[in-house]
């Protein structure tokens, strides 16, 4: 990347939180036609209540309608795709279910893989924003690298919002920093050529592996270096606070709404700015119980056969789950990029969970929208053709329709088209 070719008008716009709506330049009429595609995956740990929830048939959600608990997507039923009966085979345990969603057996995540496509001239490759309360302490967060090493990202949405808008460092330290990793990889070259011929044919494929993280380093080193001089845009606002606030006993507990909400907005101006083209966001759970006033624990709600009164904040936690999955689809719509064009028209924005209904993990579902593949049947509820349909086929489609070219993903078998035009 020419970092003075890219500075002007660019970083004119990042400089001014993107907040002018400046005249597409002739220079600049070109680049607006391959404005780079956009993915953003949620997921929603655990699965959904059996009642009002899942739609009682396939077909066209305008004649269908929609549940009680997804009433809160209405504005939007004539984009929104829900995806059902698919397996991610292979993860056995309940607990497993609600983190593995974009992982579907393979060493990488699906949000990860389309970051080394998606976000080559991006300042992040991507945006992964895990909570310490996401699954009630059983499990981590969605993203994976490739070589099946688990990310933490994000815990907290203020760490995102300085790391996008505000840094501790000087140009000095950071080329510095930047320096010693490159010291510490150069120290791990190894002859392959010489070596490799010794080696059995399973430790060709671990050495296959190693050298393939090595020139994943490599590539991150590369987009450091090219973005050093280039500015971090200036905050838009002072960071809100989340917490419930009050004389209550919930005062100092962050509101998982509000938290969700703010997460998405913090998205949002990412892909504006053009600092990343992927993110990823695991909903805190038990902070959105807490902001819904609920005082149990999320592992509790999804046993909601175990009453009616966890049957009644089982449905409830549904709905808002709803209405912040809207919040996200409102935000891009509304949202321009650095363009000038809409986020949402360029977005493939996926959200779900490995589990159905309480620590059921076969038959999930998942919804998929945005604009960012041609052909999607919006507005419907869709089943596969075929029995037992991989989750990972599902994700297969979705990353060759963003432009990712690889030709099998995680347990795939092929691809999933059920969802498709």
């Amino acid at each position: 990347m020419s970092i003075i070719k890219n500075i002007s008008r660019r970083s004119f716009l990042i400089s001014s939180a993107a907040c002018l709506a400046l005249p597409t330049l002739e220079a600049e009429a070109a680049k607006s036609k391959n404005t780079p595609k956009k993915f953003l995956c949620v997921g929603l740990g655990y699965g959904f209540s059996d009642t009002h929830f899942y739609p009682k048939t396939v077909g066209s959600f305008a004649k269908i309608g929609l549940e009680e608990s997804m009433k809160p997507l209405s504005p939007f039923i004539d984009e929104i795709t829900m995806v059902e009966k698919l397996r991610n085979f292979g993860y056995h345990s309940a607990h497993d279910g609600s983190t593995q969603f974009l992982r579907a057996m393979g060493p990488v995540s699906a949000d990860i893989l389309a970051g080394t496509y998606l976000s080559k001239e991006a300042r992040y490759k991507n945006i992964v924003l895990n909570t310490s309360d996401f699954s009630d302490g059983h499990s981590k967060g969605l993203s994976y690298d490739f070589r099946g090493g688990y990310i933490p990202g994000f815990r907290r949405n203020l760490d995102l919002y300085k790391t996008l808008f505000s840094s501790n460092e000087s140009k000095a330290q950071l080329i510095q920093r930047i320096k010693q990793k490159r010291s510490v990889l150069d120290s791990k070259k190894i002859d392959y050529n010489n070596f490799s011929s010794q080696l059995t044919k399973s430790d060709k494929v671990k050495l296959d592996e190693y050298f393939q993280s090595i020139r994943q380093m490599e590539y991150e080193l590369k987009r450091e270096l090219d973005w050093v001089a280039v500015p971090k845009p200036k905050a838009p606002y002072p960071f809100p606070d989340t917490k419930l606030g009050g004389k209550t006993k919930y005062a100092a507990k962050r509101d998982g709404i509000k938290d969700v909400k703010l997460s998405y907005d913090l998205i949002a101006l990412a892909f504006q700015s053009g600092q990343t083209n992927v993110a990823s966001l695991a909903i805190p759970n038990t902070a959105l119980l807490t902001g819904l006033g609920i005082n149990t624990t999320i592992h509790g709600v999804s046993h909601y056969n175990s009453s009616q009164q966890m049957r009644t904040w089982a449905e409830q936690r549904d709905k808002t789950n709803m209405e912040l999955f809207a919040y996200g689809i409102k935000k891009l719509k509304e949202t321009k990029d650095v363009n000038g064009q809409n986020l949402f028209d360029n977005t493939a924005f996926i959200c779900g969970s490995n589990l159905r209904s309480g620590h059921g993990n076969r038959d999930m579902p998942f919804f998929v929208t945005g604009g960012a593949i041609a052909g999607l049947k919006k507005g419907h509820n869709v089943r596969p053709h075929e029995k037992k349909v991989p989750l990972a086929n599902a994700l297969l489609t979705i990353l060759n329709e963003l432009g990712v070219d690889v030709k099998n993903f995680g347990q795939s078998t092929g691809r999933e088209t059920s969802f498709l035009a």
